[in-house]
């Protein structure tokens, strides 16, 4: 008995769920030629509508492994902007400069468009902060002889803040003599 009303029961449901899903849909199209459509048929303007079946496609998760990082963890996506190396690649460590007019040429590894777009590169010649930049390469002038040191610093152009810092660099400018 009990389980006979149970069937019951669940057809009641079945049956009261499937009406909800073919509601009827009425349109009527206006002196502008604009058509109105709705589930209750207010006037005799309105007429049922002959609309295809609704197609239902659930959806899934996109499984998109382009942008993954290696060291991510999984099912982390890796940010387009992070930068993961960030090193003065010019002038090279212990490097001796020679006839260049007391200019310095200092320059860091390339950034892709994304992380242009979030970070500025500043570069710190013997102790002196410059203005930061958006390019990656830089020309210093009225760097003398001597023993000089350079580092690069990654600023977020947003908040100013330092991101990463590069290696210091040594480096010997070298000028010929006047005679």
């Amino acid at each position: 008995m009990k389980t006979t009303a149970l069937v019951f029961g669940l057809m009641a449901v079945f049956s009261v769920a499937q009406a909800e899903e073919k509601k009827k849909i009425y349109k009527y199209t206006d002196e502008n030629g604009v058509t109105h459509y709705t589930e209750t048929k207010p006037n005799d303007n309105y007429e049922e509508a002959d609309l295809p079946a609704l197609s239902v496609v659930p959806s899934a998760p996109i499984n998109d492994t382009s942008n993954t990082n290696s060291n991510a963890k999984s099912g982390e996506q890796a940010d387009p902007s992070a930068v993961e190396e960030f090193a003065i690649i010019e002038p090279v460590n212990e490097q001796n400069i020679w006839g260049t007019g007391g200019k310095l040429t200092a320059k860091v590894g390339s950034l892709t468009a994304a992380q242009q777009a979030n970070y500025q590169v500043q570069f710190i010649v013997d102790g002196k902060k410059n203005k930061p930049a958006d390019d990656t390469t830089q020309v210093f002038e009225n760097i003398y002889r001597g023993e000089h040191t350079v580092q690069a610093l990654l600023i977020n152009r947003y908040n100013k803040k330092v991101i990463k810092k590069s290696q210091t660099v040594t480096f010997y400018m070298h000028q010929n003599s006047k005679k």
